[in-house]
């Protein structure tokens, strides 16, 4: 099974002659050939959970707070007769135990699992590992991003939860395409209703005003789990915290513009709609030091 190219962290799984295993409804078979029916309600009405979690120097990131994510989407989307809580974490285990050779050659990964409503009045589960673009990773955290505030506007919470991390992301799809146009490497921003910014397809946004940190409001977004670490740590280390709805207009005037997502936890922008390039600033580095130790 290819890694999806719209999380922009994942490089396509190469063929190193180790075969990875993957679970499917009980069974462990080579990544590469799991499938889905094309009835599966996954493929023709985009109904999946999934949740993405890395590992740092080989231990899993806030597991509890994914599957609490997990919890509350596959809720959200009805989809009964999944493992337990327990015996979901237990086959995530396995899943890491069955791949030590193809673990061996890989510098860092990752581990995604998703579910599906099926085709047998049963739901499917699949349990893949990933690996993960460490010069990418690398890049971003010392130079940054450039982002793109996009006019594809984020779906209305009315639609769905903006709280349940699920595959629908046509919207993540077309804003990603659209900054592209103007770099090829630009993370593209999707707005409100009102014209306020939101996200991007692979990290939630801050802004840092008068040296403290702004974040969109909790309904507004998906609730990061490597946001949630970034406010515990913005609190021990004294850095003030606000919700407020950031206009376009904002974020071109902020002191900083940070990210936080899966793939590098929290890195920042380094240009806003192509304004001139701008290096990484105090709030930036105090919060990645005090990410990095957390995670170290």
């Amino acid at each position: 099974m290819e890694s999806d190219e719209s999380v922009s962290d994942s490089t396509r799984p190469v063929d190193s002659g180790v075969t990875r295993l993957a679970y499917h409804n009980g069974s462990w078979i080579n990544a590469d050939d799991v499938c889905l029916s094309s009835r599966d309600p996954a493929v023709t009405q985009a109904v999946t959970a999934v949740e993405r979690v890395r590992a740092y120097n080989g231990r899993l990131f806030e597991l509890d707070r994914h599957l609490d994510r997990w919890q509350r989407t596959t809720k959200a989307l009805d989809l009964t007769g999944l493992p337990s809580r327990p015996s979901l974490s237990r086959l995530i285990d396995e899943a890491i135990a069955r791949n030590g050779a193809w673990l061996a050659r890989q510098k860092e990964f990752g581990v995604l699992w998703f579910a599906t409503p099926g085709t047998a009045d049963s739901p499917t589960l699949v349990i893949d590992l990933y690996p993960i673009d460490s010069a990418l990773i690398e890049r971003r955290t010392r130079s940054g991003s450039l982002l793109v505030v996009t006019s594809v506007q984020q779906p209305p919470s009315a639609c769905w939860s903006r709280n349940i991390k699920v595959r629908c992301r046509l919207h993540y799809y077309l804003a990603d395409r659209e900054a592209r146009q103007t770099d090829s490497d630009a993370i593209g921003i999707l707005v409100d209703s009102d014209g306020t910014v939101t996200e991007s397809s692979i990290a939630n946004l801050l802004i840092v005003e008068a040296g403290g940190v702004v974040c969109p409001p909790s309904d507004q977004i998906l609730s990061g789990v490597s946001l949630q670490v970034v406010r515990e740590l913005a609190s021990e280390i004294g850095i003030t915290w606000r919700e407020q709805r950031i206009s376009r207009e904002r974020l071109a005037a902020a002191e900083e513009v940070l990210l936080t997502g899966t793939s590098c936890g929290i890195w920042f922008a380094n240009s806003i709609d192509r304004s001139p390039l701008r290096a990484a600033g105090p709030v930036y580095q105090r919060l990645r030091s005090a990410f990095e130790g957390r995670v170290g």
